[in-house]
């Protein structure tokens, strides 16, 4: 495997999905002594110069771009030309309307290099004029698929998804997503505990994500209303546009039994797993196609449910025969009420999770994969 170009939207690293596993692959690609240059459309701003959440040791550049609303637009310039005619791979990182176009322009420029696409998620767009643009780059995509002699995606669901829209069997492979190695030695521990001693009595949910209408932490506390059991809390991490929606309604339907943290550093992240019983990742939508979250707790010993959902991997991700439910929204108090009331269910589920944390996302499952999907 030599060296790799990457170019996504995103500057990483940071909390998206995104540009975390563009980090991943850069920092892998750099610790094997091989090249690793990432190409962000979205340049970090002056005024987010705090420490980054994971170090970084390859080398990112910045293309000059234009904002169009949510859309990203590079001017002409060197880095955009040096980008396009070089004869490096190049690893382009969807959905993304602007990175599509580029990596096609890099095909037509140089019919021979490598160029492959990174298929992180489907869309769903939105019944407005944006929606409908995002729409019409999406059924473009797919129509492109062809035209890419290797797509990675993130699992089975969507590799199988993107070979119903016309990608070559062959073309498509999956890669899961990875943590870092030092979140997982740092997680193991937390694991060994969680292992080693029963469950306490009660139930502490946990929901680790952006607060934004498609995360559906609103019917996350609906849920716990609907179980009532004050031994039952709720701890939400994260902040966003809904913050506040959320804690006037927590306070309206569970008072007390909701604590907002708003975005923390990882140790304390950690901190919360250590004390938790089960991750709820809640959203609708399959933009969420694959939460970084479920491998956090699992590699925890926490299990972790998601909704089942057309186009998503987020269910399969952390599916456990020990923890059987339909993936439903009305189906989440029920599950809810039996965790809380059959602590040898819940310890079953921390070692099942656990178990598939290891066997299908520990780092060094996750590093033979990488050789496995760049190799050929």
């Amino acid at each position: 495997m030599s060296g790799l170009w990457q170019l996504l939207r995103e500057w990483p690293p940071g909390y998206g999905g995104v540009e975390r596993v563009a980090h991943e692959l850069a920092a892998a690609w750099q610790a094997q002594g091989r090249s690793a240059v990432v190409f962000s459309l979205a340049a970090r701003p002056p005024a987010q110069a705090g420490p980054d959440p994971l170090p970084v040791a390859y080398r990112r550049v910045a293309l000059p771009s234009a904002a169009l609303g949510r859309l990203l637009l590079p001017w002409p310039s060197r880095r955009l030309f040096r980008l396009l005619t070089a004869p490096e791979p190049l690893h382009a990182h969807l959905p993304c309307p602007a990175v599509l176009v580029l990596a096609l322009m890099a095909r037509l420029l140089r019919p021979r290099r490598a160029i492959s696409l990174h298929w992180h998620s489907f869309l769903e767009p939105a019944p407005t004029p944006a929606g409908r643009l995002f729409g019409a780059y999406q059924w473009l995509a797919e129509r492109l698929l062809p035209c890419f002699s290797r797509i990675i995606t993130t699992s089975p669901v969507l590799q199988a998804e993107l070979i119903s829209a016309g990608a070559s069997p062959v073309a498509v492979r999956v890669l899961p997503c990875s943590l870092p190695a030092l979140l997982e030695q740092q997680a193991a521990p937390i694991a060994a505990a969680h292992l080693a001693a029963p469950p306490a009595p009660g139930l502490r949910l946990i929901c680790i994500g952006r607060l934004d209408s498609y995360k559906r932490v609103d019917w996350l506390i609906e849920a716990l209303a609907a179980v009532r059991d004050p031994a039952v809390q709720l701890d939400v991490v994260g902040d966003g546009p809904d913050r506040a929606a959320l804690e006037r309604q927590a306070a309206a339907l569970a008072p007390g039994r909701v604590r907002f943290h708003g975005r923390v550093e990882e140790a304390t992240k950690l901190a919360l797993l250590a004390r938790t019983d089960l991750l709820v990742l809640a959203a609708n939508r399959c933009n969420e196609a694959f939460g970084i979250v479920q491998l956090e707790a699992m590699a925890c010993a926490v299990p972790a449910v998601a909704f089942e959902h057309p186009r998503s991997g987020m269910a399969w991700v952390s599916q456990l025969e020990a923890l059987p439910w339909p993936g439903r929204r009305e189906a989440l108090p029920p599950l809810i009420r039996r965790l809380a009331a059959d602590p040898a269910l819940l310890a079953g589920a921390r070692g099942a999770a656990h178990q598939r944390y290891r066997e299908q996302f520990a780092r060094a499952v996750w590093l033979q994969r990488l050789q496995e999907a760049f190799a050929g």
